[in-house]
């Protein structure tokens, strides 16, 4: 092992979230902004097999924001883990679900990091910034313990939460996850404005830490961001493991050593919680910014200063190189947070395992080893070599290393969290169902309930899809106003006469239902091409452009192909040239089951804007009448009337047999066409 080996690389992929936590170091945003400038699929993939080239004993970690955001996510973690890359995802978990741990699994992920910061409901939840999401978080832990997906809990401590360790501890053991980490609080991005845990109660956590670690065998506990750890291992025991491991597993600092983190956007920092970037691997190869950066070579042979130089545990702790810099100090200063007083004795050297030869590896063995991280294989060996030697025999099996496995994480996810904690919901560790009813604030039901009766249940289900989607708790005013705003047409500049014709020539073949979804949406393409070329009125030769990019064909997925054609035929041309265009202006390649029901979500709330507009209490056949004189592109147009009548035929044909309903799209319905359409899985 060099003293540059890279053991671990941080991938921040997006600054989208649907939490708002306290403590984000990036002050992640939202899931509908954030995500200006983020590194693309084929950037990201270039960065793994860069990192690959040189060495495939990395972990890499995809991590945000919240990288379930990213609709790439699967294929970046297949990449990398068919590069011989070991690929953890690290995330909140409430977009967790049987199909996302199910794709993740298949493509290769080495497990997941999934974030925990409270055995009560209400203090995770008013942490993360959004209610029910502990819930949500449990219920992800449960799918990947059945799926057996590994998992990590990742724990991050405050003085409202310090408490809970012990707790935690026991939580984790209980619910299978195979490591707890720890997290210590540098007070940077959304986080600046916290206060941290006093120095005191810092080490005391990481005594109880360590301590903890020493009478677990089932679990690996493990501070982050906390070098004490390994001084406090000293202190309690000379020859305790911990004082002999290196790097990762040792808890000492990382940053710009054996770690790094990587910017959406592509800068490349020593960790989180140092924002300044030693380069872009958009402009200078990942390894050529690693191996020369002044910033990783003064931390990887550090003059530390303050009591960090005087410290006779600097080889083994060399204190945490980001809290000075975050309080305003240079990287080299000394710890702020170390309530340890050097007492003037010699540096403590880290002590190096005794190499002994009396245990060999049978072939099959160390291929399985082959396995395991780099970083993590010599701590795998030894105890591996250790077990051996107690039986009394000389050779590690297979058989070995899988009895020490089980022998590590042999529990199963309890019904609820173990242990004293009576604060914690019964429901809390059961799986959330997709298709339960999502809670409504007050202000959104009363929006609802002043909308037309017939739209009001469309209106619910497009509301709580989105939702859903969006890993979000509950429907509230602002998501509401945001469907009803989407893609409202607003034209910006003054267009000649023959690109309107154009246009209008290009929709012609479309039919006015396609047509009224997807003009707003091509004339707002349109204007973004005349900004582009900074003129101030749109010409022919715009038009031309949208026409030779959005409206070029895309390729379906299986399944989504089948959905179409569930719907009748008469709308069956339109809904499939409508989609594709959706995702030709989206950039998708492919369109899924998903996008399909993002766009006839889309399409939905667009027509409800416009009946509103009409001011339309009930939805019935004279519907098209008030429309046709409410909009020009509707009169005298036979094609229009054609398909209108084709509707009627359909609906009236679809009654119930006592002819109720006729005439009229009411609830029952509109109930039974849903049904009907559900049994042809569109």
């Amino acid at each position: 092992m060099s003293d540059r080996d890279l053991f671990l690389i941080a991938v921040n992929l997006t600054r989208r979230c649907n939490l708002a936590c306290d403590h984000c170091y990036m002050d992640a945003d939202t899931r509908e902004s954030g995500g200006q400038n983020e590194l693309t699929t084929h950037e990201i993939k270039g960065l793994l097999d860069e990192i690959a080239s040189r060495s495939n004993e990395t972990m890499v970690v995809l991590t945000g924001g919240e990288p379930l955001l990213r609709r790439d996510l699967v294929e970046l973690v297949n990449h990398g883990s068919s590069l011989g890359l070991s690929i953890v995802v690290g995330t909140n978990g409430v977009l967790l679900n049987e199909s996302k741990v199910q794709q993740l699994k298949a493509a290769g992920a080495m497990g997941l990091g999934i974030s925990l910061d409270s055995l009560d409901p209400t203090q995770h939840d008013g942490f993360r910034g959004c209610p029910g999401s502990w819930e949500k978080t449990l219920a992800g832990m449960e799918t990947c313990r059945k799926l057996d997906l590994p998992f990590q809990v990742h724990f991050s401590v405050t003085e409202q939460n310090a408490h809970e360790v012990q707790g935690m501890i026991d939580f984790s053991r209980a619910t299978g996850a195979h490591v707890l980490n720890i997290f210590f609080l540098v007070c940077t991005g959304r986080g600046e404005s916290m206060s941290d845990i006093t120095p005191q109660r810092y080490e005391a956590v990481l005594k109880q830490l360590v301590e903890a670690q020493a009478a677990t065998s089932d679990l690996i506990i493990r501070a982050r961001c906390a070098p004490h750890y390994k001084r406090i291992a000293y202190q309690l025991d000379p020859e305790s493991p911990l004082t002999r491991a290196q790097g990762y597993e040792g808890g000492g600092c990382l940053a710009g050593i054996h770690y790094c983190r990587i910017t959406p956007e592509g800068g490349v920092t020593a960790c989180p919680y140092i924002p300044d970037e030693e380069g872009t691997i958009r402009e200078t190869p990942f390894w050529q910014i690693w191996d020369n950066s002044p910033t990783f070579a003064q931390l990887t042979h550090p003059e530390l200063g303050g009591k960090c130089g005087k410290c006779e545990y600097q080889q083994l702790c060399t204190g945490c190189r980001a809290r000075p810099k975050a309080l305003g100090g240079s990287l080299m200063d000394a710890d702020p947070w170390c309530s340890y007083q050097p007492e003037g004795k010699p540096i403590i050297q880290p002590l190096v395992p005794a190499i002994t030869d009396d245990v060999t590896w049978s072939s099959e063995a160390e291929k399985r080893l082959s396995r395991v991280p780099g970083f993590l294989r010599k701590m795998v060996r030894k105890r591996a070599e250790d077990h051996v030697r107690k039986l009394g025999e000389t050779v590690v099996t297979p058989e070995h290393m899988a009895t020490l496995a089980k022998n590590r994480f042999k529990n199963s996810m309890p019904s609820r969290p173990p242990g004293n904690v009576s604060s914690i919901a019964e429901a809390g560790a059961q799986p959330i169902s997709d298709a339960s009813p999502l809670p409504w604030t007050a202000e959104a039901q009363t929006h609802l309930d002043t909308m037309p009766p017939f739209l009001q249940e469309g209106v619910r289900q497009v509301a709580e899809d989105v939702t859903r989607n969006e890993g979000r708790l509950e429907v509230n005013m602002k998501l509401l106003q945001r469907l009803e705003d989407e893609d409202e047409p607003r034209r910006a500049f003054p267009w000649n006469e023959d690109a309107e014709r154009l246009l209008e020539i290009a929709l012609s073949d479309r039919g006015p239902q396609v047509s009224l979804f997807v003009q707003p949406s091509m004339e707002a393409a349109v204007e973004r091409e005349v900004k582009r070329r900074r003129a101030q009125r749109v010409a022919v030769e715009d038009v031309v452009k949208v026409l030779d990019t959005l409206m070029a064909g895309v390729e379906w997925n299986p399944e989504a192909l089948a959905r179409v054609k569930t719907a009748p035929e008469f709308v069956r041309a339109g809904i499939k040239k409508a989609a594709e265009f959706a995702a030709r202006r989206e950039g998708l390649e492919v369109i899924t089951s998903d996008d399909l029901t993002r766009f006839r979500n889309r399409a939905m709330m667009r027509a409800v804007r416009r009946m509103k507009g009409f001011d339309m209490k009930a939805l019935d056949f004279d519907a098209f009448e008030i429309a046709r004189e409410r909009m020009p592109r509707l009169k005298d147009n036979e094609q229009a009337a054609r398909r209108f009548a084709e509707i009627r035929e359909y609906v009236e044909s679809h009654q119930n047999p006592d002819g109720s309903g006729l005439g009229t799209l009411g609830r029952d319905l509109i109930e039974k066409m849903r049904r009907e359409l559900k049994e042809g899985e569109r």
